[in-house]
């Protein structure tokens, strides 16, 4: 994109230059450069300056491949990518002035046919989708990335026609959720379905559907992405939650978090380490902050008591 504007000097002759408190030059302003100068010394007294003139820009036929676009950019998220265009209800051409009737009646028929366009199955299923991720984004507190993943696999998932029959918020949980897993996010079934007020063993269903109708490869999670939350919502020290780390990875290496619950591990591993340390954290407490009943607390750490041989 070249700019064809040419360079103009403008000389201002009611306005001096007063450095140093001597009345020098007139001021000239360099409408390319943005600056205000001294005709008489050259001093540079403003620059940048805002042009207010009228903006005219010359287009070459390679920049036509490459320009970019203004305003809100597309988006995955958006039901219509966020490239919809809207009719305006105003009945004035672009001066201001009114239409015809004949207009009036051409322009009326358009609008009704670019509504009926708009309305189809598929436009309506996603642009329900997508308001309930985005009332769920918020409370999960996920980013914009995962929320454009789990975008593309709802809309990869409503081209294979898997989500017919199954309910909307469902499906587009369970694809947040297995977004959140791919980014490394670390969000439990529990945490999506509580936050989308979807029952966990419906959430579980939809997941496995996913899965295996998309043939996605997901990884398990991993402990000790959650045990700075779970430690940080029931008051543990950083050293209790660095010594937490070490006891998960201490059970890995002996083959004792093979089949179980990350959180689980993650919840035992903290509760451990805070007897160790001497702080107060109760089963009950953890139990409530990881979403782990305290029984399986208990269980876990009877074995990790007995195989690892902790001081507790």
């Amino acid at each position: 994109m070249i700019s064809n504007k040419k360079q103009e000097l403008v000389f201002e002759k009611d306005k001096t230059c007063l450095r140093d408190g001597i009345s020098h030059g007139p001021l000239v302003t360099d409408n390319v450069r943005g600056e205000i100068l001294c005709a008489k010394c050259g001093t540079i007294l403003e620059d940048r300056v805002e042009d207010s003139g009228s903006e005219q820009k010359l287009f070459t036929a390679e920049d036509y491949g490459n320009s970019t676009r203004t305003g809100l950019g597309s988006a995955l998220s958006i039901h219509d990518k966020g490239l919809s265009t809207v009719i305006g209800n105003t009945d004035r051409d672009a001066s201001g002035n009114s239409i015809s009737t004949y207009m009036k009646y051409t322009f009326n028929r358009l609008r009704t046919w670019d509504t009926r366009s708009k309305s189809s199955s598929a436009e309506r299923n996603l642009r329900s989708a997508f308001v309930v991720m985005g009332a769920i984004q918020p409370k999960l507190e996920v980013s914009d990335a995962v929320v454009e993943r789990a975008a593309y696999l709802y809309r990869k998932a409503l081209t294979k026609n898997i989500i017919r029959g199954r309910t909307i918020s469902g499906m587009i949980l369970s694809a947040l959720y297995i977004a959140c897993r791919e980014s490394g996010v670390p969000r439990t079934l529990q945490d999506v379905s509580s936050a989308g007020n979807v029952s966990f063993k419906n959430l579980s269903r939809h997941y496995r559907i996913f899965v295996k109708t998309l043939d996605l490869q997901v990884d398990s999670l991993n402990p000790s992405e959650f045990v700075s939350k779970i430690g940080t919502s029931v008051g543990l020290s950083e050293k209790a939650q660095r010594d937490a780390l070490g006891i998960i990875e201490d059970a890995k290496k002996r083959g004792l978090a093979d089949g179980k619950n990350p959180v689980s591990l993650a919840a035992t591993a903290l509760f451990l380490s805070g007897m160790i340390n001497g702080e107060k954290a109760t089963q009950d407490s953890i139990a409530k902050a990881s979403g782990i009943s305290s029984v399986t607390i208990r269980n876990v750490a009877k074995v990790f008591r007995k195989k690892m041989e902790l001081g507790t």
